[in-house]
């Protein structure tokens, strides 16, 4: 299965698709930017904080080498989506639901 994040996050932030790729194209600047700094420095190995997790490049032998390691909290949603069938995005969904009825219910009332 593959999944297009990038469109998704756009259908759920309700931020277009094309200011997601802009922003997408700035974290690719970003860090090849990081990569031509620690090359310069002479670091074989560089770390990029996404935010969710770190990508880290390994730059040996003329061979580039990538490696992701989730975030704590990435590693234990996957970990309770897999283990305990609990979607997160799902149980976001619905508690906002559930607000948003309350306080209507609440304001009638």
């Amino acid at each position: 299965m593959q999944i297009d994040v990038k469109e998704d996050l756009s259908k759920l932030t309700t931020i277009n698709q094309l200011s997601i790729n802009r922003l997408f194209d700035k974290i690719n600047w970003i860090i090849s930017d990081a990569v031509e700094q620690a090359e310069l420095a002479g670091d074989d190995v560089i770390e990029l904080d996404l935010g969710f997790g770190l990508v880290i490049v390994s730059l040996e032998d003329n061979c580039i080498k990538y490696k992701f390691k989730p975030s704590k909290s990435l590693e234990e949603s996957i970990i309770d989506t897999v283990v305990n069938g609990k979607n997160q995005l799902t149980f976001t969904i619905e508690n906002t639901l559930v607000s948003k009825i309350t306080n209507v219910y609440k304001d009638m009332f």
